[in-house]
């Protein structure tokens, strides 16, 4: 009798470790920012367009600088700041008389979960389809990115939501 250990390989564990990996994998994709100098406006596509474009209100043409990112570390912080703006919601709470004076606040909160909500849209047309974000335990941290937080809301955005990095010389407020 031969004393020869062999290794049990369990397909179906490996099999599912494989697809987990994948399901979790980061997903390259460009945001490019456009900035109308004549209009001093910014905004941000994620459609290319290899030929330039044309700033729609004034017929300039716009200067643009496109951004590599995680897709999918995008889509996570996203959920995330609109977990962070529905707990704003909540917290708010008002007095009925105080309400026509706080709706300036609430308005831009809500502004603010509806950019959200595009941005997760334009990141789903990136991809040509619905992105999974990472799991829970994801820390945005890992990344090796300029992260910012928007205090006191405590929004967190990546470098490719920072025109400021890109067009230091515009104001983006």
């Amino acid at each position: 009798m031969s004393n020869t250990s062999a290794k049990v390989i369990n397909l179906a564990d490996r099999r599912a470790k494989k697809e987990d990996e994948a399901r979790n994998a980061p997903i390259t994709g460009w945001i490019t920012w456009l900035y109308c100098p004549k209009c001093k406006s910014l905004e941000y596509s994620e459609l290319e367009m290899p030929n330039g474009r044309v700033h729609k209100k004034c017929g300039n043409m716009v200067e643009e600088v496109e951004v590599q990112i995680d897709v999918r570390a995008e889509y996570t912080i996203s959920l995330r700041n609109s977990k962070r703006l529905d707990e704003l919601f909540k917290e708010t709470k008002i007095p009925a008389f105080l309400k026509p004076l706080a709706k300036k606040g609430i308005g831009m909160l809500e502004n603010l979960h509806a950019a959200e909500v595009e941005y997760r849209k334009r990141l789903e047309n990136i991809v040509n389809g619905p992105v999974n974000p990472y799991p829970d335990e994801w820390d945005e941290k890992s990344l090796k990115m300029k992260l910012k937080t928007l205090d006191p809301l405590g929004l967190i955005h990546t470098e490719a939501r920072q025109p400021n990095l890109h067009f230091p010389e515009v104001d983006p407020s």
